[in-house]
């Protein structure tokens, strides 16, 4: 997924804007942070601290001091950049400019939230677990292996560096529910499993929350 395909329909600021429409149009958008352009470059990105520390609100925007700060992202980069340009500023937003430095539009931090979700599978039923190896331990040709000898699809797979052992900590979504088998089979093969999550079927959830109301009830 490109920074392109995340565009959100939100309006931009102009040098000519005052602050006190600014400060309406964030809290319209449920924004802090909005861009400045004219002529269609962007120019700055503007925050509501910034509005707020004017002397006057109702004084346009190109009165408001440069914060110095530009952050942007370029259309085609992947939205794995826009994911660190958003953590390294602490951003709220993300304008995107073309290669000849159009403004295009932004990313809001909603939008690339959603796209994280679905490209980790968040939203698709299925168990989630982990466990640690050391790096040159890790084959994922191994644990696909392990997970289709097991009639399971893995629907993401993530890595993370531990800090204090420098082990990789692996995270599996898988299409399962049921992961009893499929754990078994990585102890087999010497996985420390560090911790899983499953969903209960709806049927056993319903059956557990009828059996508790019948125990309340009897009470």
């Amino acid at each position: 997924m490109i920074a392109r395909e995340l565009i959100s329909s939100v309006p931009a600021l102009h040098p000519s804007d005052t602050g006190t429409k600014a400060l309406r149009l964030m809290s319209e958008y449920h924004l802090t942070q909005l861009p400045m352009v004219a002529d269609n470059k962007y120019l700055a990105l503007v925050a509501e601290d910034d509005i707020l520390d004017m002397d006057n609100p109702e004084a346009t925007l190109e009165s408001m001091e440069n914060t110095g700060t530009r952050p942007a992202i370029m259309e085609y980069a992947h939205f794995y950049e826009a994911l660190k340009l958003f953590h390294d500023f602490k951003l709220f937003v993300l304008p995107i400019v073309s290669r000849e430095g159009t403004y295009l539009g932004i990313i809001t931090k909603d939008s690339l939230l959603d796209a994280l979700a679905g490209f980790n599978a968040v939203k698709e039923p299925g168990g989630v677990l982990a466990f640690e190896v050391d790096p040159r331990d890790y084959a994922l040709s191994e644990i696909a292996r392990i997970a289709e000898s097991n009639d399971v699809t893995l629907l993401s797979v993530n890595t993370i560096t531990i800090p204090s052992t420098g082990k990789l900590e692996v995270i599996l979504k898988t299409n399962r529910q049921e992961l009893q088998s499929l754990i078994a089979t990585f102890e087999r093969f010497n996985y420390n499993i560090k911790y899983v999550f499953s969903e209960e079927p709806e049927e056993e959830l319903l059956k557990k929350n009828y059996d508790l109301l019948m125990n309340y009830i009897s009470m």
